[in-house]
Parts: C-alpha cells; structure tokens; sequence
C-alpha cells in the first residue's frame, strides 16, 4: 500500500479530517503524514520544497497557501484548493481499499451469501449504543475479509513437488465447505497425486503425504484429521506408520490452533504412530495469526489494531466489549466466536465459525438502548448455517477420531494396512 502527504492549514484540517475519519474509520492516519501549513506563503514554499526532495512520495498541498513553482520543480509535488483536496483524498482512499464501506461491499460481493447492505448493517450497532456504535461497526467493516477460490490457489500453488500424494478430507457433513476445497486443489495439484483420505494409496516406508486444509482456527478438526491419518480402521483403504512423513498445508492457522496441533503431534509420538519430526504444519508466513495483538495487548483477531480501536473510543477495549455485548444475544455459548477468536475472515465457500457472530448469526433478537428489542441481522448468512443437515453417521467408522465425541465408542478397528510397500 502506498503512502502520500498533504500540506494543510490548521483551520481547515479539522473538517477534513473528520471526513477521512468517516470514509476510513481513522485508518487514513496510518497511511497519510500531515505537514502543517503557515499563513507565510515563503515558508510554506520552503517546507513542502524540502520534504519532496526527502520523501518519495506524492504531496497533496493548498494552492492558496504555496506557490505555482512548486509543482512546476518537483513532480511529486500537487497544489489542490481546498475542495479538490477533501475529493483526492477520498479517492485516494478507496483505491487504497481504506474506505470501508466501499471495501466491504467489494468483499461481499466475493461470497455466494445472502449479504445485508453494509448500512444497514452498521445502523443496526447505532441502535445498540448510539454514542459509539456506528464507530464500532465501521471499525469491523474495515477489517471484513473474504478469501475465495484465486486467493486459497494461491496459498496452494508451486509448492515443493517433495511428496508421494496429497490429500483432502470430505468431513461427514453432507454439505461441507471441503467439497470446495476440492475443486481448488484440483486445479493446481497433479489430479494423479490427489487422493481422498479414505483411499489413500500405498507408498514406500519412509514415503511422504501433504494433507490440505483451509483453515485451522481452535485446531480440534485439524488434528483430529492428523489422527485419524495415523489410525488404522475399516473406513479408509489404508493408513500412515511412524516411518511415514507429513506435511500439512493450511490456508490459515492461529497461534492457538498451532499450540493444539503441536500438542497432538507430540502425543502421537508418544504414542508411538508418529516419529520425531515426521508432521510438519505450515502456512503462508502472513496467514499464521496470533490471537493476542502485540500493540493492544487484548485477545481476539478483531481487536488488535490500535488505529481502529482508537477511532471507536478513547478506551481501546470499547469494541471487544460492545462485540461481547451483541455476541452474548446472538451466540451465548460463543459471543465472540470459537475460542473467543473473533475473526473478521470469511471464505466464500464457508463462514468459519471462528467468525464474530454479530456477522453470520440470524433468528435472533438484540437488545435496544432504549429497551426495546429488534431482529440482528447478519451481514452475510447462508443457508448451511440455518438448514444444514445432520453429519452422515457413516462417514466415518465408529473409532474414528473425527466422529462426535460425545458418543464414546465400544471398539478400535485396526483392520486398515499402513501406507506401506513394506
């Protein structure tokens, strides 16, 4: 993203800044530097003359307040009147992707989903709390994120052609996101080399398998599918040994679900079905999420910039607190997603349930300021969320670890061969 400057006088900042608040929720701070303007046109002259040939970057500057040469002398440098500036400014910011209405309309229209209007949307919090509500839920707009199918290629192209097979798993979901998935991988992977985990087929002793998934947010269904790759059982052709290796490709992981998956890994090991250093869990660099923000020190994926959180209230934990509010009413058990995780990324085949409910919970009702109660409605909903269908029983076999656990099984098949010439 780049960064440009303007050159304003004091009295006439305040108006624009107000505005640019509005349009990008304050996160125009964070990308434009502010050189004060005099009523002394030479100094102004002298100021803006200096800083462009330090900064590469273009500068915005009031032309009743500088002189014709300056442009004229350095190309990086624009003189505006007052209005032009207020209108560059605001389509700086757009094509920036730092006006949040205009951002999260374009990240809507990525999903197949039914999606609320963003304004609508965001009246809904001023209801809620009429002094910062609206802030509130600009500052979430902001952080909307939706990844479809070119962005998880892209997580997933030109790997390391260092691997045997690669596989996916079809959870027992009849309408699960995975199928998605598939269809993804299918266009960047050897289709030769692209398995379900149930038919796997057999490789050397010391072969290698990627397993992919599109996100782990608590890590409970990633290493539960890790696991069952190591247990043997009658529902897949075959399984892996300890002297087999792994590698797991994530579109997304957070810092809590790498903890869970490494404590999985390390049990395995003791276990004796997987060998020191054979699992290996990856992810693009920028898509390992930590769940506690360095500067806001609060937990949650939506609460850790401090440009936005500033933007919302003096009190930096204003939005968690409004979110927790809203959250309790629409999700009691969840209010702020899985793990109090509370993401703002959504993928266009499926809404994690890591997400903030406020988002994708519909059929409840939220409590007014002034007491009275109205239906939430969620900026996208779909229609597996309402009308999903019960997981297949059959999917998985009665041992299996990715069965619900609710229900404690009464034997271990081991009738599957390892992944093994051998």
């Amino acid at each position: 993203m780049s960064n440009i400057s303007i050159a304003i006088a004091l009295k006439d900042s305040t108006r624009a800044f107000k505005l640019w608040d509005d349009i990008s929720a304050g996160q125009w701070r964070r990308h434009i530097t502010v050189i004060d303007l005099s009523s002394d046109k030479d100094a102004n002259n002298a100021l803006i003359a200096s800083k462009a040939l330090t900064a590469n970057v273009t500068i915005l500057a009031m032309s009743h307040l500088t002189s014709g040469h300056l442009a004229t002398s350095h190309s990086n440098v624009r003189r505006l009147r007052r209005h032009e500036m207020m209108k560059e400014v605001t389509r700086w910011l757009d094509t920036q992707n730092l006006a949040y209405l205009n951002h999260a309309k374009r990240q809507c229209d990525k999903t197949p989903f039914h999606c609320t209007s963003p304004e609508s949307w965001l009246d809904q919090f001023s209801q809620v709390d009429p002094n910062m509500g609206r802030r509130a839920g600009a500052a979430l707009l902001a952080q909307l994120q939706v990844f479809d199918a070119r962005d998880f290629s892209g997580f997933f192209r030109d790997l390391p052609e260092d691997v045997d097979t690669s596989c996916y798993f079809l959870g027992a979901d009849p309408h699960s996101g995975d199928h998605a998935l598939i269809s993804i991988l299918s266009a960047v992977i050897d289709n030769t080399k692209l398995n379900d985990s149930r038919a796997l087929p057999k490789m050397s002793a010391s072969g290698k398998l990627r397993l992919f998934c599109d996100g782990a947010w608590s890590g409970g269904e990633t290493k539960r599918r890790i696991r069952c790759l190591f247990t043997p059982c009658t529902g897949k052709k075959v399984h892996l040994s300890p002297t087999h290796r792994l590698d797991v490709r994530l579109g997304f992981i957070t810092s809590t679900a790498q903890k869970a998956i490494e404590k999985e890994v390390t049990n395995l090991v003791q276990e004796k079905l997987a060998s020191v250093g054979s699992i290996q869990i990856q992810s693009a660099r920028e898509n390992l999420l930590q769940l506690r923000g360095d500067k806001s020190g609060q937990v949650g994926l939506a609460f850790h910039d401090t440009t936005l959180l500033d933007y919302v209230d003096s009190d930096r934990k204003s939005l968690a607190a409004l979110c927790k509010k809203i959250g309790l009413q629409l999700h009691p058990k969840k209010p702020l997603g899985t793990n109090e995780i509370a993401s703002c990324i959504a993928f266009a085949h499926s809404l994690p349930s890591a997400m903030l409910p406020l988002f994708i919970t519909k059929n409840s009702n939220v409590k007014a300021h002034d007491g009275t109660s109205f239906e939430w409605k969620p900026l996208l909903s779909s229609q597996h969320h309402s009308t999903g269908l019960p997981d297949d029983p059959s999917h998985h076999c009665e041992a299996c670890p990715l069965v619900d656990r609710s229900k404690t099984p009464s034997n271990h098949n081991l009738n599957s061969p390892p992944i093994s010439d051998s």
